[in-house]
């Protein structure tokens, strides 16, 4: 198999496999494709699993094997031809409707075809829990919700509502799955025949395809018993071909590697916009962390980047939806459940929105991210909007909420000398290590935070609050520089507390870079240091070159590590994850080191070489990848759209 970007940002796939994968969503579901035709999987936004299907083309007693396909946005093609039958099978979505398609067209240009076509449709998810494991499950989840690394390997589709109850077959091939969530497949092209085992459907169609005809056979998943999917599939189609296009357009460079990778980061930051019920809005992180449904703070912070470039109102909707997650006294979790959940699963979460509290980062990210909406919209009147809290239902501005993180935020410093004090608790990005009291990325975003609300408040002529958060942040930012700057290694530190110093090189500690925080001096010798997370510049990992890592060293002190984290080059604990790469690879962009095309690009090289069509959330080579299609792995793609700014004297050849 071999993956070739090409001029338009999309991807040709020569040879595809059943490993190589193309996932794709719009508000409404995320579906994933494989090169030779399965729909692996389908989940809907309001939490329910939508089945699978594996397609088998026979033509003359011979398993037909694709040689090309095509993937952009929410179209996959696969194409091939053997003994002079063509075949072509579309994959797509539309842009806000709960259908998946699939087209199917044989063309024969010289011999009689015998073609048997064979999909078998599965409604229950590949883990199946008796009731008694279910109750069980259920009275574990106080205790479940406390361990993030659990979630972040898959375990949150087990609270997935469960498979219909029963599937069953109408004329003209239709098939029906009743349950909490009804589905229904359809098809233009009555079958052959027709079967159900269980929660499984057997369709087979078979036909002769003489010289020279064509044969059209069309298919679709629909949440929903109403309207017939069919009959939205060519406008489905068109909205795919548009939506192709316009990302396409969204980035003016020619080189094919980079187009790609900005179409493909374009693609996965609007594919995390989910609408709920009970008009709650905004970004998910992605597939493997949408279930239940949540918003995150941390995640739609860094995905949002692009699409305030792109779609700002979006951006909106997430913002008035995540506030409301956010506690009276301006505490924040690191995800918001969607409101509606609460009521169908109050028994599971006792009636909380908070996924995984007190995420020490979620209030700056808050803030952060309503100061760069504003100055992407100079849209004031945000900050008016009345919003209807999901602890205690009251109404409260955003302006008012912005205000109560922020005073949060003030007071994890509790000693007032500058420093905010983290628990030595996993509950910042990095959730597989207990870091604390001292921690450079969280206190770097601190400072940013008080510098951004200073800024909003100054803009509402707020002086005097403006003020005295200039000076908090003042004497933060004089903190950061005495305690946790190494002068003799040349970076800031990743943590330490009283007895304990975790002093290697921390791809997060970059955040005081990003936001202005260091001198240039001393920005030029951090990321001097930095240049031994660059696999290809550190003979002392063992495994080539494969990208950049998070972290060089590893981490020493066993006991602050677990979960994946607790293995060496996995996870926190030395992986690449692409959204630091676009961090980073925007630094060395703005200071034109060369060094920022394999920062940038090698992580996607990599994956393309794997078959992961659509952006990885992190990777290293003896370990399975995280989630496909992640938010927060746009941010490549973020840091190219940033390069259009920079002043003219900046020229880079591929641009």
């Amino acid at each position: 198999m071999n993956v070739i970007p090409q001029h338009d940002g999309s991807l040709l796939v020569k040879n595809p496999q059943n490993y190589c994968l193309y996932d794709m969503g719009n508000p409404h579901l995320f579906v994933r494709f494989d090169g030779e035709g399965n729909l692996v999987h389908a989940f809907f936004a309001e939490g329910f699993y939508g089945g699978a299907w594996s397609f088998r083309l026979i033509v003359d007693g011979r398993p037909f094997q694709f040689r090309e396909g095509h993937g952009i946005g929410r179209l996959w093609k696969l194409w091939g031809e053997e003994e002079g039958l063509e075949v072509r099978l579309d994959s797509f979505i539309g842009d806000s409707s709960p259908f998946v398609f699939q087209n199917l067209v044989l063309s024969s240009r010289s011999h009689q075809k015998l073609v048997k076509i064979r999909i078998v449709i599965r409604f229950s998810l590949p883990v199946l829990w008796h009731q008694r494991a279910q109750s069980a499950l259920v009275r574990w989840i106080p205790a479940i919700l406390r361990q993030p690394h659990w979630w972040s390997e898959g375990w949150a589709k087990l609270l997935l509502p469960p498979a219909p109850r029963h599937v069953t077959l109408h004329p003209g091939g239709a098939v029906q799955a009743k349950g909490i969530r009804p589905l229904q497949w359809v098809t233009d092209v009555p079958p052959h025949a027709m079967s159900v085992r269980g929660k499984e459907a057997n369709i087979e169609w078979q036909f002769r395809l003489s010289p020279g005809e064509t044969r059209r056979l069309r298919w679709a998943l629909a949440a929903g018993l109403g309207e017939d999917p069919i009959t939205r599939v060519e406008k489905a189609y068109d909205e795919a071909i548009r939506y192709a296009a316009w990302l396409s357009q969204g980035y003016p460079g020619g080189d094919p590697l980079l187009k790609s990778l900005f179409v493909a980061g374009l693609n996965t930051a609007m594919a995390m916009f989910k609408i709920f019920p009970e008009g709650f809005a905004g970004l998910v992180a992605g597939p493997d962390y949408a279930y239940p449904p949540r918003l995150y703070f941390r995640d739609g912070y860094w995905t949002a980047q692009i699409l305030l470039a792109f779609r700002p109102d979006l951006v909106r909707q997430h913002l008035l939806s995540i506030a409301r997650g956010v506690h009276e006294s301006g505490e924040c979790p690191s995800g918001v459940f969607a409101p509606y959940l609460l009521k169908f699963k109050e028994a599971m979460f006792g009636g909380l929105p908070d996924w995984l509290p007190k995420h020490l980062d979620a209030p700056a990210f808050f803030v952060l991210l309503v100061r760069d909406y504003l100055r992407a919209t100079e849209d004031w009147e945000v900050l008016k909007e009345p919003i209807s809290s999901l602890h205690d239902g009251v109404e409260r501005s955003l302006w008012t909420i912005i205000w109560s993180a922020v005073r949060y935020l003030i007071a994890q410093d509790s000693d007032e000398d500058g420093l905010i004090e983290k628990p030595n608790a996993p509950n910042d990005w990095a959730d597989n290590v207990r870091r604390g009291i001292w921690v450079t990325y969280d206190q770097a975003l601190y400072i940013a935070a008080l510098r951004a609300a200073s800024e909003i408040a100054q803009a509402r002529g707020e002086v005097v609050i403006a003020s005295a958060l200039k000076t908090k942040a003042a004497a933060a930012h004089r903190a950061l520089k005495s305690v946790l700057w190494n002068s003799s290694s040349g970076y800031y530190v990743n943590y330490r507390r009283p007895g304990y110093l975790e002093d290697h090189f921390s791809i997060d500690t970059l955040i005081v870079l990003l936001y202005g925080l260091a001198e240039e001096e001393d920005a030029r010798r951090v990321l001097d240091a930095a240049r031994r997370l660059q696999t290809r510049y550190n003979p002392d990992q063992p495994y080539g070159d494969w990208g950049t890592m998070c972290v060089y060293p590893l981490y020493r002190n066993q006991k602050d590590i677990f979960g994946k984290s607790a293995h060496p080059y996995c996870y926190h604990n030395g992986a690449d994850w692409p959204y630091w790469d676009g961090i980073y690879g925007w630094l060395l962009l703005q200071r034109e080191d060369p060094d920022w095309e394999y920062v940038l690009t090698r992580w996607w090289t990599y994956s393309l070489d794997k078959g992961w069509l659509t952006p990885v959330e992190y990777y290293s080579p003896p370990y399975p990848r995280g989630g496909l299609l992640q938010g927060w792995s746009s941010m490549p793609a973020t840091a190219l759209i940033w390069a259009k700014h920079l002043t003219p004297r900046i020229s880079f050849s591929h641009f």
